[in-house]
């Protein structure tokens, strides 16, 4: 996992091309380990750079990676599950490995297979090719966008990175690369997408066994490593299935939740992990600590959206916690309430498969960046079991009848984790993170009663008509970040018309 830069450019000097890539990297140093800083290799007409964050061969995987022909290097920020298997297969077609980095069999994968490269992929990736004989690059995303790519064309010249703020210096149209596309010398393909397909089996229980069967693999991939692992655990199904399951197939998990006193998700998540004698840590909020960082959080996150605002606001300290404990993997339930109805208002769109497939193309620029840069600034990977490739690709297509059953949403998870988890937290229902976490509207609040300075034409272009809204937009375009030209969140797609911040009888009386 690293953070990562590059430039394909004929025209500029390989001094200009390093000092430029280290200047984007120098925007974020934390996306890796401090001894990893600015790693850089040019070759022909590019120079790629990479801080990275060891993980994978810790000791010889240092990026970017040049192939032992020389002529084809790879730059990549993720973690492909599947390498070894990769490995085997190019091994036995004559390719030597010069170390155990997952980012080799980027390049000899790349020598072999061209662009049906990502076709061979199991992971979160996004990573930058380039062949020095043929003068060719080649730069993709994984299939649902759990890691970032950013990229920015000047004549000629491309310049890819992690993060916008890298690219900000060097001109406003910056573009992100969509989940499951990938870019050749220019041209934006597509390579993956989420299609309706039929489940071979006929009756319930048998789609209940394969789901979880998916499920339990998904998580397993995720945990292969020597390192410690922490969860990002809320009491809620998602991450209780999660750290259920890691727990059989990895022996030193740490659980990590914020809240403040008394607040649902922390009770429950002490019961849970007392009563399974599951190394907990709890990081009791301070409202004004969230007030006095929420400019860092904008900045960050490279939002302007209130609801990934507040969210990103609890869960920076999540990670900041982990980070303090040693923690370099942390493993997350988001997407589950994309996939599975987990949100009140799939209950009463006209039509939820419509709202699904929406809310799963969009996460990239709303929960999935929000995890990334939360984490990220912390120098913490975070692997998202639900957004697995096979298992979203069945998810996906299991009977909704499955997932919002009676009013119950994620029925077929809460069925398959029935001999795991207890009914306190298997047949808890859906609690928002601000709710669950007992912030309620306090920070909101506080974002309601500043004021703006944006243009009014540019609100009411981004049909932003709110005075929170209107803050968080402002305080973003301050930052230095370009005007965007759409909203990142709409209503009734990616937040009920009758407003996120609404809350349950029980939580007005903890606040």
């Amino acid at each position: 996992m690293c953070g990562i830069a590059a430039i394909i450019d004929s025209n500029s000097s390989l001094i200009q091309k390093e000092e430029q890539v280290r200047g984007m990297l120098s925007k974020i140093p934390y996306r890796g380990d401090e001894a990893n800083f600015g790693e850089l290799s040019s070759v022909g007409h590019v120079t790629l750079g990479c801080n990275r964050l060891a993980i994978v061969d810790r000791e010889h995987g240092r990026q970017p990676l040049i192939g032992n022909n020389g002529s084809i290097c790879a730059v990549q920020n993720g973690e492909i599950y599947n390498y070894l298997e990769l490995r085997k297969q190019l091994t036995a077609k004559g390719y030597q490995f010069l170390t155990e980095c997952d980012t080799e069999v980027l390049v000899h994968g790349y020598q072999e297979w061209g662009e049906k490269l990502v076709e061979h992929l199991d992971g979160m990736f996004a990573f930058v090719v380039y062949n020095s004989v043929t003068n060719t690059f080649f730069a993709a995303r994984d299939h649902i966008g759990i890691k970032p790519l950013y990229y920015l064309q000047k004549g000629d010249a491309y310049y890819f990175a992690s993060e916008m703020k890298c690219l900000i210096q060097l001109g406003e149209d910056i573009q992100v690369l969509p989940p499951g596309y990938f870019i050749v010398n220019g041209e934006k393909r597509q390579y993956f997408q989420l299609v309706k397909e039929s489940i071979e089996y006929n009756d319930e229980v048998s789609i209940v066994a394969h789901f979880q069967e998916v499920f339990v693999n998904s998580v397993k991939k995720m945990v292969q490593t020597d390192l410690p692992i922490g969860m990002i655990f809320s009491g809620g199904i998602d991450s209780a299935a999660v750290l259920s399951i890691a727990r059989k197939y990895h022996n030193n998990i740490t659980a990590f939740t914020i809240g403040f006193p008394g607040s649902s998700d922390v009770e429950i998540a002490k019961r849970y992990c007392e009563e399974n004698k599951i190394n907990h840590k709890i990081q009791y909020l301070n409202i004004d600590d969230l007030i006095g960082n929420i400019n860092n959080i904008i900045y960050i996150c490279e939002t302007f959206e209130t609801i990934d605002i507040m969210d990103a606001s609890l869960m920076y300290f999540a990670y900041k916690m982990a980070k303090s404990e040693g923690i370099k993997i942390i493993l997350i339930g988001d997407g589950s309430d994309e996939v599975l109805a987990g949100y009140d208002f799939f209950k009463t769109y006209p039509d939820p498969e419509y709202l699904m497939t929406y809310r799963l193309s969009n996460l990239y620029r709303t929960d999935l960046q929000r995890s990334d840069r939360c984490s990220m600034i912390h120098s913490v990977e975070a692997r998202p079991p639900f957004m697995d490739k096979e298992f979203l690709r069945f998810a996906y297509n299991v009977p909704f009848d499955m997932k919002l059953r009676n009013g119950n949403e994620k029925w077929i998870l809460r069925e398959a984790m029935v001999d795991d988890l207890p009914d306190y937290i298997r047949l808890r229902k859906k609690v928002r993170l601000p709710e669950g976490s007992g912030l309620l509207s306090q920070l909101l609040d506080f974002v309601c009663s500043q004021t703006s300075t944006v243009e009014p034409t540019i609100l009411s272009r981004l049909k932003i008509d709110s005075p929170d809204g209107a803050y968080l937009l402002d305080q973003y375009l301050q930052a230095g970040f370009p005007i965007p030209h759409e909203r990142y969140k709409k209503p009734d797609l990616d937040f009920s018309s009758n407003g996120y911040f609404v809350w349950s009888s029980d939580s007005k009386q903890l606040a």
